[in-house]
């Protein structure tokens, strides 16, 4: 199979390699579709402490069945995607779906060899989903993507009623805002500096979009919101922390999903002890968030159409890696296409 190999620090091309040899509990999946996401980048270029080279990267990706066990209870031709976290499967935190939280825990793609940036992948059959068969691939392709906005908002506790703030309209951030609102969050402020993101978070229905370079982001919120009940920090820079705790109303909760890049970073302890905030870490999903995303993408609560600004064969990725980092005003999320649907 041709797939994208990765041997170190932005070494990488596109491969003829063995095609993946399932055992007897796992399925094996032809790659319809698959996203390239910010870790992605950070991998491909060597700024991810937890790689592991050489392997295939990549883990957002929707496909089909070419072979599966009968027990798995999966035929071929069935449209999937997979959840791509290991863990010792021994553990409370493994037992329970939560394989982020296992002392163990791997990522596909990064530490685990088995990534989507290729023809096929092998996959256990108990970390597949099945989508349904009127799911387009491009949203197949955006489930994973959506199940962290999913985890993000279930930390955060939105509720109906909820007024809530989300600090950066990239991908995340715009699906973030899209699952506060299909939770119930009456109003919904995005924080982006980017033009044309700011006119994606328009076409998904978002009225409340400030521009913080021109407009006070905590005066806007003061404005539209009064106090927020829940802030994403998808962006964690020293101002963008400062400003979500004065947004929040006291006993209101912080969720940090950004990673901040700046060593000694840390969040201000005077207004959390003040205001008695919550402040919580939001970092990938559990397994439960994956069916919550697919029915979200399939009932069209969460729309990804706007947010993707390309789709390339996989002979093209480094075109689309070099988009994503030269060109972010142009190109949210881009996603390469392994191998062409089934007729």
């Amino acid at each position: 199979m041709k797939a994208i190999y990765l041997t170190g620090p932005n070494a990488f091309a596109l491969q003829e390699l063995d095609d993946p040899i399932p055992g007897k509990n796992d399925v094996l999946i032809g790659i319809r579709m698959a996203g390239i996401c910010g870790s992605d980048v950070h991998l491909l270029r060597g700024r991810n402490p937890f790689a592991a080279y050489p392997l295939v990267p990549g883990h957002e990706y929707m496909g089909e069945i070419l072979q599966a066990p009968k027990k798995s209870g999966l035929k071929r031709g069935d449209k999937v995607t997979a959840f791509p976290e290991v863990g010792c499967g021994k553990c409370r935190a493994c037992r329970e779906g939560r394989l982020v939280h296992c002392p163990e825990f791997k990522f596909v793609g990064v530490r685990v060899p088995g990534g989507c940036f290729g023809e096929k992948v092998v996959v256990p059959y108990d970390r597949v989903f099945r989508l349904p068969k009127t799911m387009e691939d491009e949203e197949g392709a955006m489930i994973e993507p959506t199940a962290v906005a999913v985890h993000a908002n279930k930390r955060g506790g939105v509720k109906k009623g909820a007024r809530v703030v989300v600090i950066g309209g990239g991908t995340i951030g715009l699906l973030t805002a899209q699952v506060a609102r299909a939770f119930g969050a009456s109003k919904v402020v995005i924080s982006e500096p980017i033009a044309e993101r700011r006119k994606i978070a328009d076409s998904l229905g978002f009225r409340l979009v400030c521009n913080p370079l021109e407009e006070d982001l905590v005066d806007f919120s003061k404005k539209n919101l009064d106090w927020a009940d829940v802030v994403f920090d998808v962006v964690t820079t020293e101002k963008t922390l400062e400003n979500s705790q004065t947004m929040l109303r006291p006993d209101g909760i912080l969720v940090l999903v950004g990673l901040p890049h700046l060593p000694g970073l840390g969040v201000p302890y005077q207004p959390i002890f003040a205001k008695e905030l919550k402040v919580i870490g939001s970092r990938t999903y559990f397994q439960s968030d994956f069916p919550v995303a697919i029915r979200l993408l399939a009932t069209k609560k969460v729309r990804v159409k706007p947010i993707i600004s390309e789709i390339l064969p996989l002979e093209r990725f480094t075109e689309g890696l070099e988009h994503l980092e030269r060109e972010p005003g142009q190109y949210v999320k881009v996603l390469v296409r392994p191998t062409l649907p089934a007729a």
